[in-house]
């Protein structure tokens, strides 16, 4: 089965991604994998209970957050299927894709002037993703395509 990892920040802001995502899924007859990855490495300088208690929050947050994306896929008759990790990023991703048998990663690009990432390091992450894990990794922006790496 073709399955389709769509790592999301949620929030209407990644609604048009989401919808990519879905839409594509539904097109190939894929399986659907919204993922939050929940970057706490701040969270390392101090290891209070209430500081614990923040990164869990944040969790949670990331769990509402792929909920609605997950309510939005069932609307559109698309089983999706969520997960929450704590991590950096590119790890996550680089263990997810093996773990869940990715063959599509889509990933948001983000605004070069408020995202966290430039344009130009996503672009490169991803073509590294496509040789390193034989993954197609379509890049996109407002839901329109900016890049489509092969496998």
């Amino acid at each position: 089965m073709h399955t389709i990892l769509c790592p999301t920040r949620g929030g209407e802001r990644s609604y048009p991604n989401q919808d990519w995502a879905i839409a594509l899924a539904k097109e190939r007859g894929a399986d659907l994998i919204f993922l939050y990855i929940n970057d706490v490495k701040f969270l390392k300088q101090a290891s209070t209970p209430a500081l614990f208690d923040l990164a869990n929050d944040l969790d949670e947050m990331g769990e509402f957050l792929l909920s609605m994306a997950k309510e939005r896929a069932d609307q559109a008759g698309v089983e999706a299927q969520t997960q929450v990790r704590r991590g950096v990023f590119e790890e996550i991703l680089r263990t997810a894709i093996p773990e869940f048998q990715v063959k599509t990663l889509v990933l948001g690009s983000s605004d070069d002037d408020k995202g966290h990432t430039s344009n130009k390091y996503l672009l490169e992450f991803s073509a590294s993703l496509a040789e390193e894990l034989g993954v197609e990794v379509v890049v996109l922006k407002e839901g329109q395509v900016l890049e489509t790496i092969p496998a």
